[in-house]
C-alpha cells in the first residue's frame, strides 16, 4: 500500500484576490461553518494563513520568518496579520511544516514555537523540469536569469554593482540579465537604479510568465543568479538544477541545503566573490558542465511524492495523537 492510499482529502478556501474584509470574515467564521458542516479528522493549512475556532487539530505549512525578518517585502495586511496573528495560530497548531532546517529554526525562534511541534519535509518539483526543454545556444552574449520579484531581500543590487564594475570585453561585462516574474512598472526603484548604473539596455523584464514557458525560460538562461539574503527554501535554485542552468546562488538560508554541491555558493554581501563566481560559469566549460550534471542529479532528490509521503505520516501521527486523549 502506498503512503498516502488511505488519505482522503478535499479543498476548502475563503476569497480570491485581495479583500482584507472578506477574508477576515471567512477565517474568523466561513471555515469553521464548513468544517463543523463537514468535520474531517484534520485540517492542513498550506500557505501560512490558518482560520479560528476550528472543531478539529490543524496543520500549517510555515516556509521561514521571512514577514518578520524583512517587513518591506509584504504588503501592509500580511504585515499584520504577521504580527498580531501568526505567531498564536502557529502555536495553536498540532504541527508546523517547514521546508528546509534553516526554515524550522527559523520560525521556532521567530514564533516561540515548540521544537518537537516543527516537522521538516523537503518540497518537490514541477515534473515539467524534468522534461526537454531547448537549452542555452551559446551564440550571442550571456543571459543571466534572477528568477522572482526584485523585492529586497532578493538583492538584485548586487547582480547590478557586478555587471557595472565588470570590464567591457569581457563575458560578465557583455552579459545581459532577465527578470522575470515581475514587471518593471512595479518596481520604479529598481527601473531608476538600473538607469543609474547605465544597464537599461543590458536589462529585460520579462514580466509574469505562464507556468509552462518557465522551463524553457531557465534552460535558455547561461546562469541563474539568485544572492538572496534569506530563503525558507528556494525553488528557483532546484527548477534550475533540474534544467541543467547553472547556478550562482547565496549560502545564506536554505539555499545550502538545496542546491548542496551542485551550485556556486556566494557571501551574498561580497559582489567581488559573486562576480569571480559568475565569471567562472560564463567563461570556463568545464565549470559549467560539472554544474550541469549535478544540478540534474541533486533536484531529483527532491519530489512532490516524497513530500506527500511524509505529510501523510504528519497527518497520521496528529490524528493518533488526538485520538489518544481522554
Amino acid at each position: 500500500m502506498r503512503a498516502c492510499d488511505s488519505v482522503s482529502a478535499w479543498e476548502i478556501s475563503g476569497p480570491s484576490g485581495s479583500n482584507p474584509p472578506a477574508t477576515l470574515n471567512w477565517l474568523l467564521r466561513g471555515a469553521r461553518k464548513v468544517l463543523t458542516s463537514r468535520p474531517p479528522d484534520l485540517l492542513h493549512c498550506p500557505s501560512f494563513v490558518a482560520p479560528w475556532g476550528v472543531p478539529i487539530p490543524f496543520v500549517v505549512t510555515v516556509h521561514d520568518a521571512g514577514g518578520r525578518r524583512f517587513p518591506g517585502d509584504h504588503p501592509l495586511e500580511w504585515r499584520i496579520y504577521d504580527r498580531a496573528l501568526l505567531g498564536r495560530r502557529l502555536r495553536a497548531a498540532a504541527r508546523v511544516i517547514t521546508g528546509s532546517n534553516f526554515g524550522r529554526k527559523d520560525v521556532i525562534d521567530a514564533y516561540r514555537l515548540k521544537d518537537d511541534r516543527v516537522v521538516v519535509i523537503p518540497y518537490g518539483i514541477d515534473s515539467r523540469y524534468f522534461e526537454p526543454v531547448t537549452t542555452a545556444s551559446g551564440a550571442g552574449p550571456a543571459v543571466m536569469l534572477f528568477p522572482g520579484a526584485p523585492v529586497p531581500r532578493k538583492n538584485i543590487d548586487a547582480v547590478l554593482s557586478c555587471m557595472a564594475a565588470a570590464d567591457t570585453g569581457s563575458a560578465l561585462g557583455a552579459s545581459r540579465l532577465d527578470i522575470s516574474g515581475a514587471r518593471a512598472a512595479d518596481f520604479p526603484e529598481v527601473v531608476a537604479r538600473i538607469a543609474s548604473a547605465h544597464l537599461a539596455t543590458r536589462v529585460r523584464w520579462l514580466g509574469h510568465l505562464p507556468a509552462d514557458d518557465l522551463p524553457s525560460v531557465v534552460a535558455r538562461s547561461s546562469v541563474v543568479v539568485y544572492p538572496s539574503l534569506s530563503e525558507g527554501f528556494g525553488f528557483p535554485v532546484l527548477e534550475a538544477l533540474a534544467v541543467g542552468t547553472p547556478v550562482v546562488c547565496s549560502n545564506r538560508g536554505s539555499l545550502p541545503e538545496v542546491a548542496g554541491d551542485a551550485a556556486l555558493l556566494v557571501d551574498p554581501s561580497d559582489p567581488r566573490a559573486l562576480a569571480d563566481a559568475l565569471d567562472a560559469v560564463l567563461t570556463r566549460p568545464e565549470v559549467r558542465q560539472r554544474l550541469r550534471d549535478s544540478g540534474r542529479k541533486r533536484a531529483r532528490e527532491f519530489t512532490w511524492k516524497k513530500c506527500a509521503q511524509s505529510t501523510c505520516e504528519v497527518y497520521r501521527t496528529v490524528v493518533s495523537e488526538t485520538n489518544a486523549r481522554p
